[in-house]
């Protein structure tokens, strides 16, 4: 059984994750997931989306050294900035994570 595997079996058995547990699951490049998050003006968001290799577009600085990341949103079919602080849950291949 490979680290990931053992990693993802670890996961699923206690289901909350730290912050950076959930971006590390985040940064999983095409691999499709639920998020749920909260906009800036506070709104609920529930969206399928993964993410991609590559610059942030034509960002002018580093979004990841801020917080934000750039994530492909399937339902909109196009690319959506989220702050990864207001993520509270991450849904992967079935399995809910709840982000502490």
């Amino acid at each position: 059984m490979g680290y990931a595997q053992l990693m993802v079996e670890q996961l699923a058995a206690r289901r909350e994750i730290s912050f950076n547990e959930m971006r590390r699951m985040v940064l999983t490049y095409s691999e499709p997931f639920t998020i749920y998050t909260e906009k800036l003006a506070g709104a609920n968001m529930v969206r399928d989306m993964y993410s991609v290799p590559g610059p942030s577009g034509g960002a002018l600085y580093n979004y990841s050294a801020r917080g934000y990341m750039v994530l492909y949103d399937v339902s909109k079919v196009g690319y959506r900035t989220i702050v990864l602080k207001n993520v509270t849950k991450i849904k992967k291949n079935n399995i809910s994570y709840y982000v502490k």
